[in-house]
């Protein structure tokens, strides 16, 4: 990912003519480590689409291209406009743009990729992406160990960052695990760790001289300090002979090829593709690659899949998604899509831009501003964003359990117990979440302990979370969803109200009207009085629109 400077995000999206505000790029980001699949939901033109487009384009390097923006059809009916299909006639495979991208993903691990969607309720979710959400949710931590050869280390390790050949040379003295033997100076060299390094870094001729330099040489080298020996024969001393600055480098070492080689990994499901045991092409032709195996028992280890310069793709039998894709699905509702159900909610964070901010983008008179301020109902904090003399974090799939649930409960006990409260109201009328939900919000809220120092920040991260991954999944009559969705918002008040059971649409706003000094005098509050007496604003407001609309219709729904 190339190095973006935080306080540089939102100026980048301003270059090309956009206007988010920090606290969404915020929530965008952290939404899509701790869960990728993310849904943008809201009114036309809203800037959807165009979020996901150039946050991808900010953080690729290189000006290359790392996402695919693909409009549903309507007709889709099952998944082969995304995966493609198997030509049995030509013996060739339909390549569809998710497919390249996967394969690319898959050859370059390092690098976030991005699966758009656009319209994606266009069609029916469940019909075409029902395989996709199950790809997802295969997926599992499980602790394994690297194998023992140069290419089951680079599938499971790469040198993020710079370190030196002696480094290399310490890991590969780890990993032969023989420390009180001297050794030949090419067991050393022909280590996975130093190959590793020598196909990482090194761009000289002479690597035979260089390797052996690095560990005879007394010029300040760390090989020639930590190794012992001669005449081509070397061993690790002792550490109470090191200095206490090496005994610390190698001790950094250690702890890293420790978490390599006992480490926990997310495995997952793969899709069936094809049939064939060879890797096929658009154009009929068979991957050529006979050091390769192309049975499906070795997966999608085909080292030729993808050639960057013609753009040739050989499709494997059967591939995963990519943990380095980052699927988001733009949604508008109106009489030509259709609603998601909660299997689909319930796998996604959903991020709202129903609020259009004229404000930030144009250069409004006063008069303008001052009107647009009664009516704004877009809830900010320009405080919960990443912390401003940082890099933005690389982007990064995190895989939330109930390690991240028990982080919460010792970190953010106070908003822990609300959603234990809201557990506990959703329980009485069987509209409870279950595990993935609780494991979910608890990824996020622990994502965004890793990424900001902001004092607000558990307080503004359950808000979002509540509002996306809790709220979602409420439908239904006045009947069914009034009294749930009451009890939440009396959680999200600053000073405690409980209403009656009872309660009207009537009863609701006199107690607004109450708490906000009588400056609420319908369920249509903005901002500014939201922020006044809710501790949880953006929850609060989505709530009353929703009583809104089951006082005056009968019905309600989160995605409208």
């Amino acid at each position: 990912m190339s190095i973006v400077k935080a306080n540089e995000l939102v100026a980048s999206f301003k270059k090309r003519g956009f206007h988010y505000s920090s606290d969404l790029l915020f929530n965008y980001y952290n939404s899509l480590i701790t869960k990728p699949f993310v849904i943008l939901t809201g009114i036309s033109g809203s800037g959807k689409s165009k979020i996901a487009e150039i946050f991808s384009e900010i953080i690729s390097e290189d000006n290359e291209k790392q996402y695919e923006l693909i409009p549903v059809k309507p007709n889709w009916r099952d998944n082969k406009g995304l995966f493609g299909y198997h030509n049995l006639i030509d013996n060739s495979y339909y390549v569809t743009p998710l497919i390249g991208l996967f394969i690319k993903a898959l050859c370059n691990p390092d690098k976030p990729y991005f699966l758009i969607l656009d319209e994606m309720n266009i069609a029916k979710t469940e019909h075409y992406f029902a395989d996709y959400l199950s790809l997802i949710e295969s997926r599992r931590v499980e602790e394994s160990e690297c194998g023992p050869s140069l290419a089951d280390l680079k599938l499971l390790f790469s040198y993020n960052e710079k370190i030196s050949l002696s480094e290399a040379i310490i890991l590969a003295a780890l990993d032969i695990k023989k420390p009180t033997q001297l050794l030949k100076v090419e067991e050393y060299r022909n280590n996975r760790f130093v190959e590793l390094w020598k196909d990482t870094f090194y761009g000289g001729n002479n690597w035979t001289a260089q390797f052996r330099s690095e560990l005879n040489q007394g010029d300040g080298r760390l090989a020639y300090r930590v190794f012992e020996g001669g005449n081509g024969e070397y061993k690790m001393k002792a550490k109470s002979d090191m200095s206490v600055s090496d005994l610390a480098i190698v001790e950094r070492l250690e702890r890293m090829y420790d978490t390599l080689i006992k480490r926990n990994v997310i495995v997952q499901d793969n899709i069936v593709l094809h049939n064939s045991d060879m890797c096929l092409a658009a154009d009929g032709t068979v991957c050529s690659n006979q050091a390769c195996s192309h049975k499906k028992s070795e997966k999608y280890k085909c080292d030729l899949l993808y050639d960057a310069t013609t753009e040739h793709i050989f499709v494997p039998a059967e591939l995963p998604i990519p943990l380095n894709v980052f699927t988001v699905g733009t949604v508008n509702v109106d009489e030509t899509t259709y609603m998601f159900s909660p299997k689909v909610l319930d796998r996604s964070n959903v991020i709202e831009f129903n609020e259009v901010d004229f404000t930030g983008l144009y250069n409004l008179s006063a008069e303008n501003n001052n009107q647009l301020k009664q009516v704004d109902k877009c809830v900010k904090d320009s405080n919960f964003f990443f912390d401003i003399d940082a890099d933005m974090p690389a982007v990064k799939i995190t895989m939330p359990s109930k390690e991240h649930v028990n982080r919460f409960i010792a970190e953010g006990k106070d908003e822990f117990d609300v959603i234990v409260l809201i557990f506990t109201v959703l329980k009485k009328y069987n509209m409870h979440f279950g595990y993935r939900v609780i494991n979910e919000i608890a990824g996020y809220m622990c994502n965004v302990y890793d990424t900001t120092r902001y004092v607000n920040k558990s307080i503004r991260a359950l808000d979002n979370q509540i509002l996306q991954k809790i709220l979602p999944k409420f439908y239904g009559s006045y009947d069914k969803i009034w009294r749930p969705l009451v009890e939440v918002l009396s959680l999200c008040t600053i000073s405690e109200v409980t209403w009656k059971q009872d309660v009207d649409a009537d009863g609701i706003i006199s107690e607004l009207k109450r708490i906000s000094a009588n400056k609420a005098s319908s369920f249509e509050i903005n901002s500014e009085v939201a922020a006044s007496i809710f501790k949880y604003p953006k929850t609060a407001l989505k709530i009353l629109e929703m009583l809104e609309d089951l006082n005056t219709v009968g019905f309600a729904t989160f995605i409208k």
